[in-house]
């Protein structure tokens, strides 16, 4: 009889060394934070505005801004049309500092689920086990798939900088052709 093999998974991140750099939109709340993944108590004010760094206006605009945050709405399209539902998402605008330049078509997401999912056994960690949770430096992922549980989009316990996406939703946003917009191996993720 033959077996399934298991799904994939991928760290989703940007890569553009031309990339325009933004500060991180405010945070709703105190409680309320865009790495916490859970649902906000209180609804950030709209539009959400990232600040364009000082020097960097002229950065190329990109899909997806994880550290930010933040994605273009036809990301976020594609996201859905792979089947994400949990994501929490408010329009959003990317601004200079002085604001005579606004970029619209965005959108804040706040990405509901946060995963210990790395396979302990087969993950190279830099730092003592006390500290493998929220920001833990790692060497080499490794994901143990049964402990997803079914999502396709969610944020690593054990490093919440990390999205990490199935390989079907991989796939739906490589087929849009997207620039920037890099899927890497999780043995090849480093923190």
């Amino acid at each position: 009889m033959k077996t399934s093999a298991p799904p994939r998974y991928y760290v989703l991140d940007a890569s553009n060394p031309n990339r325009m750099l933004l500060t991180n939109p405010p945070h709703p709340s105190l409680r309320d934070r865009w790495m916490a993944g859970h649902r906000f108590q209180k609804q950030p004010a709209v539009p959400v505005v990232a600040t364009i760094k000082a020097g960097n206006e002229d950065g190329e605009l990109l899909p997806y801004f994880g550290t930010a945050n933040l994605m273009s709405d036809e990301f976020h399209a594609a996201l859905c049309e792979a089947g994400v539902d949990n994501l929490e998402v408010y329009e959003a605008e990317i601004r200079s500092e002085n604001g005579a330049i606004v970029h619209r078509g965005y959108k804040a997401f706040n990405l509901i689920g946060v995963v210990r999912a790395a396979d302990m056994r087969k993950t190279v960690f830099n730092d003592p086990p006390a500290s493998r949770q929220i920001d833990a430096s790692i060497e080499s992922l490794e994901i143990d798939p049964a402990k997803v549980q079914g999502l396709l989009m969610f944020r690593l316990a054990e490093n919440v900088g990390a999205v990490v996406v199935h390989e079907r939703v991989k796939r739906a946003i490589e087929a849009k052709g997207f620039p920037s917009v890099v899927f890497r191996e999780p043995s090849e993720f480093i923190s």
